[in-house]
């Protein structure tokens, strides 16, 4: 009776053992499988910037990530699959930065616009720092009719985590109002227009123009951002 006992420890040792280099190879696998993709996803973000979507192949995206096709073909299914998921990309970073700008502040400390202020140089920021990402963002290759494809999965999260930017914008002006700061209705508009402010202006210093105008970035969203919220708290 004794040996058996000592038989089957043995054994369920030997079994945990097993398990446990399993679960290693696999981590192992998985980790290789994610360094890879992320190799692919750079190199894409590169070559987009570099060339643009319509001049881009995936043989430029794995040459430069160092992979072969049939890698590229593991993770992606074409080559709009990847300009998508590099986009879904910039935009995670983007949220973050906007989301870490604003929380060391205490919201009944400072005013809604401070806040949105802060957040519009946060967003200036990220564009300085990610030409790359904001070029891809902002779709400037929209004259592409595959780009507007918006029913497959990573559309779709692109969609909803656009949402989310947007609302944490409008979370920003509802506080506002419900301090007695701005005075409007509709805050889902309020937040799509300071929005589309700050495209706006970054697409013309993405096109040169700004420097034309002999603008400065900063100041140009200062001003433009503190006009749209004086707008805001006109009763």
């Amino acid at each position: 009776m004794e040996e058996t006992i000592i038989d089957n420890n043995k054994n369920q040792d030997l079994i945990k053992s097993i398990q446990e280099n399993n679960l290693f190879k696999r981590a192992r696998t998985e980790e290789a499988r994610n360094i890879r993709k992320q190799a692919l996803l750079d190199a894409a973000k590169t070559i987009f910037f570099e060339n643009g979507y319509k001049n881009t192949t995936i043989k430029d995206i794995t040459d430069r990530a160092g992979v072969s096709i049939g890698t590229f073909y593991l993770y992606f299914d074409n080559k709009l699959t990847i300009y998508k998921n590099v986009l879904f990309e910039g935009i995670l970073q983007l949220e973050k930065q906007l989301r870490d700008s604003v929380k060391s502040f205490d919201p009944d400390e400072v005013s809604a616009s401070h806040l949105l202020k802060t957040l519009a140089k946060a967003y200036i920021d990220f564009y300085l720092y990610n030409p790359e990402y904001f070029d891809i963002i902002a779709v400037l290759n929209i004259t592409e009719d595959e780009l507007r494809e918006n029913h497959s999965r990573i559309s779709r999260e692109i969609h909803i985590k656009a949402r989310h930017i947007l609302r944490f914008i409008e979370s920003i002006i509802r506080l506002g109002k419900q301090k007695k700061e701005f005075h409007i209705e509709n805050t889902g508009a309020a937040a799509t227009g300071i929005w589309a402010l700050l495209e706006g202006i970054l697409i013309l210093d993405h096109r040169k123009n700004l420097t034309l105008l002999k603008q400065d970035l900063y100041q140009l969203v200062d001003f433009s951002v503190s006009s749209y919220l004086e707008g805001l708290k006109i009763k």
